[in-house]
């Protein structure tokens, strides 16, 4: 789903105005005002200057609590960095009903290389994943439904450490799926890949199940001139990579899917050396649950089995990170129309599901929801990088899209 990435020289003029002027292609918003539009694409110009990484966003954390104080809100810390908040409804008291809608927060360990004015103020830290406009794109959505409440009760999550440190299960440990209980989830990813103007939602899973491994390959040292007295881990962790990459194409049924990638090796310190041991770390993508086992059952069976037949010994820690985020067909349905009814029906399509992983799905493992991606690519604004690039950057114009679609997605979760 991510465009090819542009040559690096290749200079882009950002389309940045004081104005935030709806493209013309798209559909007039119904709901959202020229004054929270304003608003939207301000708050996320304040949050990218200030990218804090996972665990670390306290700035982010009293900005979101200070915006939601502003609109009436009673906000509270969770999760470390995390917020909650509970926008009541009309019929609160009546419908037991709570709809999650989510965001996440944290920033990546990148230097940005986007020329603009609020650009990344600390140094080695960019928000190159979209985060800094879900947050904008919540509070603006929650100011909404405070001033046009809808019928049940709607609790705001703003999530930490989306990046690898699993803050969802922070969010789930400190609670923030009870009191009250929390019965659905929506949740918006803006997305580079996309054309401006468009969402896409998968009826089933949208994204992998993560998993990671550390290997080491022990051997035995020596002389490289002498191999006959070593146990060579190098020559050995070349038959593991090589045996690994079977399991795709050997042990999965070809209409299903997965990815065993060694992403790092390590090993080794000169020419002349036989090390005594090598290091392989890397990770597994999956989509279904049965998958996963099987690819685990195979990476053990391999590694260890090649590895003592060529004289070595394998030691392996392999870990389960997060589940596929999958949506339910009913709550995607919701999004859909949801999606419909603001964009137009050519401007809804089904998603193609990608291996990255969110842990958005930690959520979607406990209650039903609807995860969709959000086009924000125009390349007539040189908005064509992807996701975790030093020069990514979104259309704008598609945020306040964005509030209105999480509106709409709720407004029509309570009244089914």
């Amino acid at each position: 789903m991510y465009n090819a990435v542009a040559p690096d020289n290749q200079r882009h003029q950002f389309a940045l105005s004081k104005e935030i002027l709806m493209p013309s292609k798209l559909p007039p918003l119904t709901l959202v005002t020229a004054e929270i539009a304003k608003k939207v694409v301000n708050l996320r110009r304040q949050i990218h200057a200030c990218p804090e990484l996972g665990y670390h966003e306290f700035e982010t954390q009293k900005l979101i609590i200070d915006e939601l104080k502003n609109i009436g809100l009673t906000p509270k810390k969770a999760g470390g960095t995390g917020v909650v908040a509970l926008i009541p409804g009309k019929n609160s008291a009546k419908d037991n009903r709570v709809l999650m809608l989510r965001s996440d927060m944290d920033a990546l360990p990148l230097t940005e290389e986007v020329d603009v004015p609020f650009k990344s103020k600390n140094a080695g830290k960019m928000h190159a994943c979209g985060h800094d406009a879900h947050i904008a794109v919540l509070i603006c959505a929650a100011k909404l439904l405070r001033d046009k409440p809808i019928d049940g009760t709607v609790k705001l999550i703003f999530q930490p450490a989306e990046e690898g440190g699993i803050g969802a299960q922070a969010m789930i440990d400190s609670g923030v799926l009870e009191n009250p209980h929390v019965t659905a989830a929506f949740g918006i990813h803006v997305w580079s890949g996309i054309p401006l103007g468009r969402l896409e939602i998968a009826h089933g899973p949208c994204m992998a199940a993560v998993d990671e491994f550390d290997v080491i390959i022990k051997g035995r040292g020596g002389h490289a001139a002498l191999p006959q007295h070593s146990i060579d881990p190098i020559y050995i962790s070349s038959q593991v990579i090589s045996a690994l990459q079977g399991i795709v194409s050997r042990t999965l049924d070809p209409i299903d899917t997965g990815v065993v990638t060694v992403g790092s090796i390590h090993g080794g310190t000169t020419f002349n050396i036989i090390p005594p041991e090598v290091k392989l770390q890397g990770t597994v993508r999956t989509f279904k649950e049965k998958t996963r086992k099987e690819i685990k059952k195979r990476f053990f069976n391999i590694v260890e089995g090649v590895t003592k037949s060529l004289g070595g010994k394998a030691e392996i820690d392999y870990r389960h990170m997060i589940p596929a985020t999958t949506n339910n067909p009913q709550m995607a349905d919701l999004m859909w129309k949801a999606g419909e009814s603001v964009l137009g029906k050519k401007n809804v399509r089904e998603a193609r599901p990608v291996m990255g992983g969110e842990d958005m799905s930690l959520y979607l493992n406990k209650v039903p929801g609807c995860f969709g991606f959000l086009g924000a690519a125009n390349p007539s604004v040189g908005t064509i990088y992807p996701h975790h690039h030093p020069k990514f950057w979104i259309d704008e114009s598609a945020l306040p899209y964005g509030v209105e679609i999480l509106y709409r997605a709720s407004e029509r979760y309570f009244n089914q």
